[in-house]
């Protein structure tokens, strides 16, 4: 699996460093602070750094991503992602308070689940659910805009997301969902017990199967001026006050 950009392989080798096999770097890059460290931790941990001009740099992207690789100028190889088993996930939540869980319904820009990973991450979610269809892997563009740190949480690919609502009910987590139509405000709710937070797509949000068995729906307050902002600016604005309510009240 291909690593792209400084900060994620800079994340990952200082979390994971035996998941690379070699790293890559173009030729005449700036020698700054993140590069140094990245030659340094290689060394460290013997992982073979290879530098590249330009023209052997390229054939390791398609079309599509070229541009966004060569101008990062860093690359690794890792192995495959490793998704989480759900059974193993919920076993090891059993013995935290108030474990979060967040569930993606149909995010499809590798962008945006790489962002929302990242805020998962950084306000202390425990773990992330994913649909096996119709949603982003995580491949080399989310964990670039996670900034690596996909490595960081256990994140876990199931068939059938209204079944695995209903299974997380069954273990009293309190699911919520965010929904631009509720008249709910995202402060209104106590987050402190076990919990799922339901995010779905932008254009057509969450969908109504899976809406419908959320125990309660919220919405982000806003000015009339737009209704509805980024998923995963969202997510991050809903994940914080979790946080808060959590840890600063």
């Amino acid at each position: 699996m291909l690593v792209i950009g400084k900060n994620p392989i800079l994340e990952i080798l200082r979390t994971e460093p035996k998941e690379f096999s070699k790293i890559i770097i173009l030729k005449g890059l700036k020698n700054d602070d993140r590069i140094k460290e990245i030659y340094k931790l290689a060394e460290t941990n013997r992982i073979n750094i290879m530098t590249l001009s330009k023209e052997g740099f390229v054939k390791y992207f398609s079309r599509k991503n070229k541009s966004e690789g060569v101008s990062q100028g860093v690359l690794g190889f890792i192995k495959n992602f490793h998704y989480a088993s759900l059974k193993e996930m919920l076993q090891k939540f059993e013995k935290m308070p108030y474990p979060l869980i967040v569930i993606l319904d149909s995010i499809t820009d590798p962008h945006n689940l790489g962002a929302i990973i990242r805020s998962a991450v950084c306000l202390g979610a425990d773990g992330i659910i994913i649909p096996k269809h119709d949603s982003a892997d995580i491949n080399h563009t989310s964990l670039k805009s996670s900034a690596g740190t996909a490595k960081l949480i256990p994140i876990a690919k199931e068939t059938n997301l209204i079944n695995t609502i209903r299974l997380l009910k069954e273990k009293n987590y309190f699911i919520v969902g965010a929904d631009v139509k509720t008249n709910n405000y995202l402060y209104e709710i106590d987050y402190k017990k076990p919990m799922a937070l339901v995010l779905g797509s932008e254009g057509k949000g969450i969908r109504k199967g899976i809406l419908t068995l959320c125990d309660s729906v919220i919405r982000i307050p806003l000015t009339a001026k737009i209704d509805s902002l980024n998923v995963s600016v969202s997510a991050g604005i809903i994940l914080y006050e979790i946080f808060r309510q959590k840890n600063l009240n």
